[in-house]
């Protein structure tokens, strides 16, 4: 079935429903950003695969929404459905475009356990200003999806408190003095990788994600976590149980909360939770709005934690100093895909690796222009001596989760290039060497990459850094470097990359990332003061620094930071990589 015939179909169904226009967002019952086949809707429906997406079905149109990072993925990846690039100049939001397309009295569908109670919710008061009902309880998809994959059954397995650092009993007790302190009885939990946090778990349920599906109730008395029982194995079911965890099946939870206490007060998070399972709770308790206590328990990694992921920075630069090596001295014929397969490769040779932390980007010539680009048979271009390379990957490892980003230049760059590439470099010292107060925001930080392309009347469409879980998702909230103005602050103990980009569409993109910590600095007489860890040891690209460009305080940071990763990473390379690396970080 292709995609018009499933717009027509959806189309068959809207009128049996009286629904003038349907949202399919790229969502799960979890509010996940990565989500296994079971829910990837959109994905069916349109034939976009990004994973950031909302598509709006009416009854004569057919659009989808993304941002900056897959215009260009969906433009190529669509048939049917119009883009909308969301975030450029003079484009609507999917909200504001059905206030502008429907009449008064319309009726929107939205399969509610696929958006956020929080999202939901401002949409519907957005709709009603213009008389448009949204209904959260009529799914549309699920009966045209005949071949719709079955939901992952992946087994579930402890992390240790060896690489933890805390069992899931003093995190339950830290849970539960949350709740007291807001007199909460009872705390619903549905973001997967809050849960694999919580109970010290892990698992495969969706791809390069080291999470299970799973939903959690913690009340004063009692844990239950609902999960399919054929993940877990009896010996990790008795030593759950030993911690005071009772196991319920996975689709029993939606009977559950409405069979809660009405009594309760019910502590939850409506970015986290569904519409589906808000309104649920709502209709019987009193529901106390807070974010999730374990988002920023979890954010904040432990000296356990923090001593494992410098370890890990060093395996994990081995691995790709190991592939950019490869890249730059083998005569074997390559492609995007087939160097994907290489860097996971030497990522195997490593101690404690996993699986990737997401799908590798390896993007030659136009395609490094794509923030977002994923090879495929379709697209896989073979690598010759004229363009540049982005290289984006990371791993997931029992000791910590990785993300980096190198652009190289396989041939001769061109002058343009170079000036490109050093004004990213330039953006990516101003925030490894920052130093902020303690009541810093993540905006402030983004705005000091940002003013060295900015100078030059340049920009990027995506932000600067994101924070990174442990061992778990290599997106994690609540911190960011971003235009968005979050209102959280800076702590020591959180991970962030520090990634800002430059793509000229059609031609090259460039972006240059490495994992920083916010660490403790110095205290003045202004107050409190932090900066950040380098977390990632892999060395810049000399042939594409404009020396010139740089101020001698950027100088001396390369030099030293390049002689930091050729210490680190040295004794465990072969001769060749080592010294090849030793010509690499030589001083500017």
């Amino acid at each position: 079935m292709n995609t018009h015939d499933k717009i027509y179909l959806l189309r068959q169904k809207m009128d049996e429903a009286g629904v003038s226009a349907v949202i399919v967002p790229n969502g799960d019952p979890h509010q996940s950003e990565y989500l296994a086949e079971h829910w990837q809707a959109l994905k069916w429906l349109t034939g976009f695969s990004g994973s950031a997406g909302t598509a709006v079905v009416t009854k004569t149109h057919a659009g989808m929404w993304t941002d900056f990072r897959y215009w260009i993925q969906a433009a190529a990846q669509m048939d049917g459905f119009e883009l909308f690039r969301q975030g450029d100049t003079d484009i609507p939001y999917f909200d504001e475009w059905l206030t502008q397309t429907l009449s008064a009295n319309g009726r929107v569908a939205l399969d509610g356990k696929m958006m956020s109670a929080a999202q939901a919710g401002s949409l519907k008061k957005k709709l009603a200003q213009k008389g448009i009902f949204l209904d959260t309880t009529t799914d549309l998809i699920s009966d045209l999806w005949q071949d719709r994959p079955l939901k992952p059954r992946t087994p579930a397995f402890e992390l240790d408190v060896i690489y933890a650092g805390e069992t899931r009993k003093k995190k339950f007790s830290r849970i539960r003095k949350k709740m007291a302190d807001c007199n909460a009885d009872c705390h619903v939990l549905a973001a997967l990788d809050d849960i694999a946090w919580t109970f010290n778990l892990r698992g495969e349920d969706i791809h390069t994600n080291p999470v299970n599906l799973a939903f959690a109730l913690i009340t004063k008395d009692t844990i239950r976590l609902f999960i399919d029982p054929a993940k877990v194995s009896p010996a990790l079911g008795t030593a759950l149980k030993k911690d005071g965890v009772t196991i319920c099946d996975y689709d029993d939870f939606y009977e559950m909360i409405q069979d809660l206490d009405e009594k309760f007060r019910i502590l939850l998070d409506p970015e986290k939770v569904s519409d589906f399972i808000y309104q649920a709770i709502e209709v019987r308790s009193d529901i106390i709005e807070m974010p999730n206590p374990t988002v920023m328990f979890k954010c904040l990694k432990n000296k356990v934690e923090i001593s494992h992921i410098r370890d890990t920075a060093v395996k994990d630069g081995r691995a790709v100093v190991n592939f950019l090596h490869w890249l730059d001295t083998s005569d074997a014929p390559k492609t995007e895909m087939s160097a994907a397969e290489q860097l996971l490769n030497f990522r195997k040779e490593q101690d404690a690796f996993i699986h990737p932390s997401f799908d590798s980007i390896m993007a030659f010539k136009e395609h490094s222009a794509i923030c977002h680009y994923s090879a495929d048979p379709d697209t896989d271009l073979s690598l010759s001596p004229d363009a540049m390379f982005l290289t984006d990957s990371g791993g997931n490892y029992l000791t910590g989760t990785t993300d980096i980003t190198r652009t190289v230049h396989l041939g001769s760059p061109t002058s343009q290039e170079i000036r490109d590439y050093t004004l990213v470099l330039k953006a990516h010292i101003a925030v490894a060497t920052a130093r902020f107060p303690a009541t810093a925001r993540g905006y402030q930080i983004d705005a000091m990459a940002r003013r060295h392309l900015w100078q030059q009347g340049l920009d990027f469409g995506h932000g600067t850094g994101h924070g990174v879980g442990f061992f778990l998702c290599v997106h994690e909230g609540p911190a960011r470097l971003s235009t968005l103005p979050v209102d959280i602050s800076l702590a020591p103990g959180m991970l962030l990359t520090n990634e800002p980009g430059l793509y000229r569409e059609g031609r090259y993109g460039i972006r240059l990332e490495n994992m920083v910590l916010v660490i403790e600095g110095e205290k003045t007489q202004f107050g409190k003061f932090l900066k950040f860890e380098n977390m990632t040891f892999c060395h810049f690209e000399r042939s594409l620094i404009d020396k010139v460009m740089l101020s001698l305080t950027e100088i001396n940071w390369v030099n030293d930071y390049h002689q930091m990763v050729y210490e680190r990473l040295a004794p465990g390379l072969e001769a060749p990589v080592r010294q090849w690396l030793e010509h690499k970080t030589k001083p500017l």
